[in-house]
């Protein structure tokens, strides 16, 4: 790791052409390219540690020190060049996925900077970000004796790991993705997080590592979660607002918004033999979908009259703003929803068809197409609808008069706050159009609304 700070340091101070160098700062480099080691047989003399957090190493220590005294008072110019260098810079910025890119751009990750040497393989946790039912860790890899491979999100798992909140276990699922430059890989997991119990604000987690990129050996990591940053940006809030449907109860125990990631965290009380029956929508105090980022359920309590309890985690995109209200819609399918004999496939040839256009389901909900529109690079579908919220989420296909599918490009989007009016964009096309859609025979849906007042937290 010495021999690659200074190496990056060295390329570095040779482009200050390219990017104006305060003449302080230069200076501060050249001495600590000075303090560096001549050769790996040089000894470093190790300081005792004064605490668990401090950052194992006196070149990484030194690095990170003085990018962070510099980071207060260097023009916008010069903290660019801090953030290009690996060591120094945040590997969330880098992400291919744009609501970890915002940890980066608002400054909420926690700086952790510990390594870890085992079996020929260094690992060095370098931040973490934790708030909204997501765990995010970034770290780097260097090995002499493998060769790291760049891995794109979802499509592999370089790390095998062990994970303990405050010396709990917790459910959690969990994504990478990994890019090697100049043979040392920087990488991210991200982790979706459900937890039965209250946290502090700053938990502790027990991170242990027991592969790295298919060597086997041992890396475990204590690492303080959480920071004033992202606590400043999360919007928490415990209603404990209540439903009963029939036998069921439901109970809201936690919201929380925050830019990465948002969740509600849901208790039910139900009959044991409708424990899957049920599902949750989120809307704001409009009606409008607040999306679905996916959800986990804890440990389940049996009762002994029949009945059980646990909790759900029902995970949102990232809000910056907290709405002022929620609605909260539960729907029942009585176990048959997913019969695909349930259903019937339903085509409106939209050239062909007078508009608006209503589709009636039977549990008097309505959608009505109401027009559509064939642009130059997009077609946009405009509709209403009425009765069941999530409606505006229905599923819709495009095909063009070869049959061929048109890519739909962007989520639902909110039209009017006076009525349910919503329009979805796809590909551009042109010629004839038919919206496809897929509609149940029978009524197999029940729902209610449980609304959430925010405004008074």
């Amino acid at each position: 790791m010495n021999n690659r700070v200074e190496k990056l340091l060295q390329n570095w101070g040779a482009e200050k052409e390219q990017v104006p160098v305060p003449e302080f700062f230069s200076k501060g480099i050249d001495d600590l390219l000075d303090q560096l080691p001549d050769s790996p047989q040089q000894p470093i003399v190790k300081k005792p540690k004064r605490n668990k957090w401090m950052m194992k190493g006196l070149i990484a220590t030194a690095v990170v020190s003085f990018g962070i005294i510099g980071s207060g008072f260097v023009s916008p110019a010069m903290a660019q060049v801090l953030k290009e260098v690996p060591i120094i810079g945040s590997i969330f910025g880098g992400s291919s996925d744009s609501s970890i890119q915002i940890i980066d751009e608002k400054g909420l990750a926690s700086q952790l900077n510990e390594t870890v040497t085992n079996n020929g393989v260094s690992l060095t946790i370098t931040e973490a970000y934790f708030g909204g039912g997501r765990l995010v860790i970034a770290y780097t890899v260097e090995a002499d004796k493998i060769e790291l491979q760049t891995i794109e999100k979802g499509h592999g798992v370089p790390i095998s790991f062990d994970a303990l909140l405050n010396g709990q276990r917790f459910d959690y699922m969990s994504d990478f993705e990994q890019r090697v430059e100049n043979g040392v890989a920087t990488g991210i997991i991200d982790m979706s997080v459900g937890l039965e119990h209250p946290l502090l604000d700053q938990p502790t987690l027990f991170l242990n590592i027991n592969e790295v990129s298919g060597i086997k050996g041992s890396w475990n990591f204590e690492l303080l979660l959480g920071n004033g940053a992202t606590s400043e940006a999360t919007h928490g809030f415990a209603p404990l607002v209540s439903a009963t449907w029939g036998e069921a109860t439901f109970v809201v125990e936690r919201v929380e918004f925050t830019p990465a990631q948002s969740q509600i965290i849901i208790e039910r009380t139900i009959p044991g033999s409708e424990m899957d029956y049920y599902f949750f929508n989120v809307f704001d105090e409009n009606g409008t979908s607040l999306g679905f980022s996916g959800g986990s359920g804890g440990p389940i309590t049996d009762l002994g009259n029949g009945m059980v309890r646990f909790r759900d985690t029902v995970l949102l995109p990232g809000r910056e703003e907290a709405p002022n209200g929620l609605k909260i819609e539960i729907t029942n399918n009585h176990g048959i929803l997913g019969d695909i004999n349930n259903f019937v496939e339903v085509s409106v040839p939209l050239t062909e068809t007078e508009l608006p256009y209503t589709l009636n389901y039977p549990d008097g909900s309505k959608f009505i197409i109401t027009s559509y529109e064939q642009l130059a690079d997009k077609t946009i579908i405009h509709y209403d609808i009425e009765g069941r919220l999530s409606l505006q989420s229905e599923f819709l296909m495009l095909f063009d008069q070869n049959g061929e599918s048109i890519i739909e490009l962007t989520e639902p989007e909110r039209t009017s706050l006076d009525k349910l009016s919503f329009k979805r964009e796809f590909d551009k096309s042109e010629g004839p159009i038919t919206l496809h859609t897929t509609m149940q025979k029978v009524n197999t849906v029940d729902w209610q609304l449980m609304e959430v007042d925010l405004t008074n937290e």
